[in-house]
């Protein structure tokens, strides 16, 4: 939509003389990986302007194809170019903390540094700091590289995280106590963190509904595509086939009351019942209605084709996204369980090498590295919602307080062995 909206500013300003030229100097700006959609565009144009119906017809197939393969091919590549930065991310997110907090000591031993040691202010640093930086870095770089991201969500769902104010309390009644302060996140944050899940539970099922009822709506534009051509009317066609997918019923009957309420203004009905569940689909089915108003089976060739469209799209997300889930996966599994393992059995080491070779180990270790596994889980949470389709903040938030208490709790327990 933005993309057209800039190609008719240029014609209207007369910065172009004709729309076609617009449309072509707006698409040569689009990035190479949107060559072929391009493509798709030009000879869309190219065949609304030949004479011959049967000519367009097979130039608009043509052109969907194009598309569809255009799409298929920048998944690949994205996928492709995933490897290297999850493995820096998976490298130096456990690596250097670990280096940091048990390796020195273990090098000290053998003299290898002498009299001299990292400073604990150093150490703080690169861990807190420099690393989490880095991380961060490379999540917006896969962001940024990522063909696929929707819209981006209202910043308003940041409303989600106002429970995790709730460790601030609990933090100082831990310190109240006067019980050990190392695990003062444990007992503070992963509480606050069940508590944001609790409250937000509802808002994810209805937001996972949503989408369900979204795909679904999505494969009801080819059958009523069909439908149409077999006779039947717009809002008939709709319905009845709404009506035939059980987890569409609802809607159906919503949007049959709507019509009879609307007194002809069916746009607008389609808008207030489709539109909170998919503003993409509402705008879909009040293109097909506007069409219908001139030639029924014109509009029902047109819903086959958006249709097919729509199935198409989804294969193809659904590809990319089963190619992702172990992308995805081992960067939740590396935050929850592999970096908190590692590093706590690191502090169960650092106490006996640092008997061993004389070695200060920086103080409160377990505070720095409990400060930095918190870091790591809410960059892993921005990382992963940035492939694929992308989340919102909500869904981050969301990821954020399910991988935080899990990742302390297997930071202290394997902090409590006693090697």
């Amino acid at each position: 939509m933005i993309l057209f909206a800039k190609v008719v500013r240029k014609t209207d300003t007369k910065e172009y003389p004709s729309i076609r030229e617009a449309l072509s100097e707006t698409l040569s700006e689009l990035p190479k990986e949107a060559v072929g959609y391009s493509r798709a565009v030009m000879m869309i144009l190219s065949a609304s302007e030949s004479p011959d119906d049967e000519t367009r017809e097979r130039m608009l197939r043509d052109s969907a194809d194009i598309a569809l393969n255009s799409v298929r091919e920048m998944g690949e590549s994205y996928g492709a170019s995933l490897t290297v930065p999850c493995m820096t991310v998976f490298g130096i997110g456990i690596m250097v903390p670990m280096i940091l907090m048990s390796i020195l000591p273990l090098l000290n031993v053998g003299g290898m540094f002498g009299s001299k040691t990292i400073d604990q202010g150093t150490i703080v640093m690169i861990t807190l700091a420099i690393v989490p930086s880095f991380i961060l870095m490379v999540a917006l770089y896969m962001r940024g590289r990522n063909p696929f991201l929707g819209e981006d969500e209202s910043l308003l769902d940041l409303r989600y995280a106002a429970p995790l104010i709730l460790s601030i309390p609990l933090a100082i009644v831990y310190l109240i106590i006067g019980t050990d302060s190392d695990w003062i996140f444990l007992f503070s944050l992963a509480p606050a963190c069940v508590a944001a899940i609790i409250l937000m539970s509802d808002a994810m099922y209805r937001e996972t509904r949503r989408r369900k009822c979204e795909l679904s709506l999505m494969d009801t534009v080819f059958d009523v595509g069909n439908r149409m051509l077999s006779g039947n009317n717009f809002e008939k066609a709709g319905v009845d086939s709404m009506h035939s997918r059980s987890l569409l019923s609802d809607i159906s009957d919503r949007l049959s009351r709507e019509y009879a309420l609307c007194r002809g203004d069916v746009r607008t009905a389609i808008c207030s019942v489709i539109g909170p569940i998919s503003s993409e689909m509402s705008i879909a089915l009040q293109n097909i209605q506007i069409c219908s108003e001139k030639s029924n089976d014109d509009a029902g060739k047109l819903a086959v084709t958006i249709g097919k469209q729509f199935q198409n799209r989804t294969s193809t997300q659904r590809d990319l996204e089963m190619k992702l889930k172990s992308t995805t996966d081992m960067m939740m599994g590396t935050a929850m369980f592999f970096a908190p393992m590692v590093l706590g059995m690191s502090v169960s080491m650092l106490e006996p090498l640092s008997g061993i070779s004389g070695f200060v180990s920086p103080q409160g270790t377990e505070i720095i590295l409990g400060t930095y596994l918190i870091e790591l889980c809410a960059l892993i949470s921005l990382l992963v919602s940035s492939l694929g389709n992308g989340e919102g903040v909500a869904k981050m938030i969301w990821r954020f307080c399910m991988m935080c208490p899990i990742s302390l709790l297997v930071f202290a327990v394997c902090c409590s062995f006693s090697l």
